[in-house]
């Protein structure tokens, strides 16, 4: 019988691809039959959730004056922060292809010095709530696709209408009738199998990420450089190439028809967003006075693509998300409901979607003398 976690989990993922055009059969399936090995795997864990997908800013701080930027802020949505054991402790989900189950394995040592959950650590510095743990919260995506049935399977699946001992839809036997090969229904139950009863580690892992006060403090020296360059680069309008960056992950940037002058960045094929930041909620103005982890990668990887993605803050009409986009939007939808149904009700501070508190000096940073950048 599914858990009530498992069930809201299922309902925001059938949201969640109701609300994106084109076939998103494959992606609800995989999504649905790992959230069935994520439920065993972690249900019965002692963390306690306390905040779900929380929207946070706060100043862009100079750690050696502890004065705020007159120009930009820090903003980021915290996928979970739970309490164990009276500690607070901050959760990121991952998905990926690598190995994971290797405790040494190259995408582990990368997490080492990923600078994601030292960017919401200091965030959260910043908002009064220092966090004594982090865990990475990483699911591997199946390597498994549906598959051809040899004849003694679907007589069996047909004769018993069930499939590694769940029971299968009239649709499902019908369909059978005429092909042999798995459904998705199927697929999603043998998926839902591999990694339940097969393979939990293969497919799940948490790992503890450390950051030491001095290792936060060094981070936030780097975000303070990071930006006086930004606003360096927008007043001055040197946004240099990096030609390395535009085949990245084997993939061409988006912007890449525009820098090599096969199409115009005011071209017909392009619309001015709203708000510069995809992965933010909707807020006050256009976002180009936040800093988030996205971003400051996309400034580090060619600050030419930083410009077109959030200063511009330009997107092809005719755009579409890549599968592995999509699959991880829609899987983190999933993990929101499956965490939210044990979310402990906290009445000692929310996210809040306005300018944060100075978490680290005994002033509030807007009544401290901001600098000119």
């Amino acid at each position: 019988m599914k858990s009530e976690a498992l069930r809201n989990a299922h309902a925001a993922i059938e949201a969640a691809c109701k609300s994106v055009s084109g076939d998103t059969s494959l992606i609800r399936a995989k999504c649905r039959g790992l959230l069935a090995g994520y439920d065993k795997r972690w249900r019965d864990a002692t963390y306690q959730p306390v905040e779900v997908e929380q929207f946070y800013i706060a100043p862009l701080m100079n750690p050696d004056t502890n004065k705020p930027s007159r120009t930009y802020r820090l903003a980021g949505v915290i996928d979970l922060l739970c309490e164990r054991e009276s500690r607070r402790v901050l959760f990121d989900h991952k998905t990926t292809s690598q190995d994971i189950q290797e405790p040494d394995s190259v995408y582990w040592r990368q997490l080492v010095v990923e600078a994601q959950p030292t960017h919401y650590n200091w965030l959260l510095w910043l908002n009064g709530k220092k966090v004594d743990d982090t865990v990475w919260d990483v699911v591997r995506k199946p390597s498994i696709s549906p598959k051809k049935l040899t004849k003694a399977e679907v007589r069996a699946a047909v004769s018993f209408r069930t499939y590694f001992g769940d029971p299968l839809s009239d649709a499902t036997v019908t369909a059978l009738q005429t092909e042999e090969r798995e459904t998705l229904e199927m697929y999603e139950i043998r998926l839902a199998h591999d990694c339940t009863e097969e393979r939990p580690g293969w497919y799940f892992q948490r790992r503890s990420v450390p950051r030491l006060d001095n290792e936060l403090l060094e981070y936030g020296r780097e975000l303070w450089e990071h930006g006086l360059e930004m606003l360096h680069a927008r007043n001055t309008g040197h946004n240099a190439r990096n030609s390395g960056a535009c085949m990245l992950y084997n993939s061409p940037c988006k912007f890449l028809g525009i820098c090599s002058g096969y199409d115009k960045a005011d071209s017909d094929k392009w619309i001015r967003k709203p708000q510069v930041h995809n992965e933010l909620p909707i807020v006050e103005g256009d976002g180009r006075d936040f800093i988030t982890n996205s971003r400051v990668r996309c400034f580090q990887t060619c600050r030419r693509k930083h410009y077109y993605q959030y200063e511009l803050g330009i997107e092809r009409i005719d755009e579409e998300e890549r599968e592995a986009l999509l699959f991880g939007s829609v899987w983190h939808r999933g993990l929101e409901a499956w965490f939210n149904t044990f979310k402990k009700d906290s009445d000692n501070g929310n996210g809040t979607n306005q300018p944060a508190g100075n978490g680290l000096a005994s002033n509030n940073a807007a009544s401290q003398e901001a600098l000119p950048f």
